[in-house]
C-alpha cells in the first residue's frame, strides 16, 4: 500500500509545491520509488514544474486533470482512473538516464468550481449541510486512494485553503509536511493547520498528543543565513510542533527549479547548489516511508 505524504499549510507562498516536487524527484530518483503526485492546488504550480506550460495546457485540453477526475468519477461512473494520469513527468532523469517512475494527476484552475458543483449535487439529497460536506469529503477520500495499490508514495500538494480536497488529503495522509516561512504570520498558520490535522480545538488540547506521535512535521523554508530573528522564531515553533532538523535556505538552485526544460537532466544539474539541502530533506523523510513499507 502506498505511503500518503501531504504537503500543506494554511498560508500561501511558503514553497509547498516546490518542496513537494523536490521530494517527488528525490524519492523517485534516489529512492527508486514509484511516485504519484496529485496536484490539489488550483494554482497548479506542481503541474507547471513537472510538465511545463505547454504540457499542462495539453493535459487541460485532453480533460486529464484533477478536476476532470473528481467530476467524472465522483458518482461512480465506469471510467478508468488511470486514464487521467500522466507518466514519466518532470525533466529529471534517473541513474540510467531515463525518466524515473514519477506520475502526475495534473492540477486544474477549475478545481474549486468543481468541488462546489459536487457539493450542490449532494445537497439535492440532504438538507443538512454538515451531512453533505461529510459525504463530499468522504467520496474525495476514496478517489484519492484509488491509486494506492500502484504506487509506493503518493504526494498530495494541497491548496492553502480548506477545500474539500485539502481536508480529504489531510485525513488520509500518513504524514503531513508543513513548510513555513520563519515569520509570525506563518507561526499562526502552523498552529491552525496542526489543530486541523490532529482534530483538536486549541493548543492546550494539542499538547495531549506527544510530539513524536503527531501526524505532521514542520519544515522551515526560505531560511536566510545569519538571521537571528528567524532562528529565534524557528526555535519558538519547535517548542510546540515537531520540526525537521533540515532547514531549507534561499538558494538559486531551488528558485530556478521552477523552470522546466524539454530534455532530461541529472537531478544534480536540475537543483545545482541546493542538492545538499534536498539530500538532507530526503534523508529525514525517507525513513518514515521505509518504516511503513517494512511494516506491511
Amino acid at each position: 500500500m502506498a505511503f500518503f505524504l501531504a504537503v500543506a499549510n494554511r498560508k500561501g507562498g511558503v514553497g509547498k509545491s516546490t518542496v513537494a516536487v523536490m521530494l517527488a524527484h528525490a524519492l523517485s530518483v534516489w529512492g527508486g520509488k514509484r511516485v504519484l503526485m496529485m496536484d490539489l492546488d488550483s494554482q497548479c504550480n506542481a503541474s507547471l514544474i513537472l510538465l511545463g506550460g505547454q504540457g499542462w495546457s495539453e493535459a487541460r485540453k485532453a480533460n486529464r486533470t484533477i478536476a476532470d477526475y473528481f467530476f467524472d468519477l465522483f458518482d461512480g461512473q465506469s471510467m478508468h482512473p488511470k486514464d487521467y494520469l500522466i507518466h514519466g513527468v518532470g525533466d529529471v532523469a534517473n541513474g540510467s538516464g531515463k525518466p524515473p517512475k514519477l506520475s502526475l494527476l495534473p492540477g486544474s484552475l477549475l478545481l474549486e468550481d468543481v468541488q462546489g458543483e459536487l457539493f450542490l449535487k449532494q445537497a439535492s439529497q440532504s438538507n443538512d449541510p454538515d451531512v453533505v460536506a461529510s459525504r463530499v469529503r468522504g467520496r474525495l477520500e476514496q478517489l484519492l486512494r484509488r491509486f494506492e495499490g500502484s504506487y509506493d508514495v503518493v504526494i498530495l500538494d494541497c491548496a492553502p485553503g480548506l477545500s474539500f480536497a485539502a481536508l480529504a488529503a489531510l485525513k488520509i495522509a500518513d504524514l503531513v509536511l508543513v513548510p513555513f516561512r520563519p515569520d509570525y504570520v506563518s507561526q499562526l498558520a502552523v498552529d491552525r493547520i496542526a489543530l486541523i490535522i490532529e482534530g483538536k480545538r486549541n493548543l492546550d488540547d494539542l499538547e495531549e498528543i506527544a510530539v513524536e506521535d503527531r501526524r505532521y512535521v514542520c519544515l522551515a523554508n526560505y531560511v536566510r543565513e545569519h538571521n537571528g530573528r528567524e532562528r529565534t522564531l524557528i526555535e519558538e515553533i519547535a517548542l510546540v510542533h515537531p520540526m525537521l532538523d533540515v532547514q531549507m535556505p534561499q538558494r538559486d538552485g531551488i528558485a530556478n527549479a521552477f523552470d522546466w526544460v524539454s530534455e532530461l537532466q541529472p537531478i544534480e544539474q536540475k537543483y545545482g547548489n541546493a542538492i545538499p539541502d534536498i539530500k538532507k530533506l530526503y534523508d529525514e523523510i525517507a525513513p518514515a516511508i521505509e518504516a511503513r513499507s517494512s511494516n506491511g
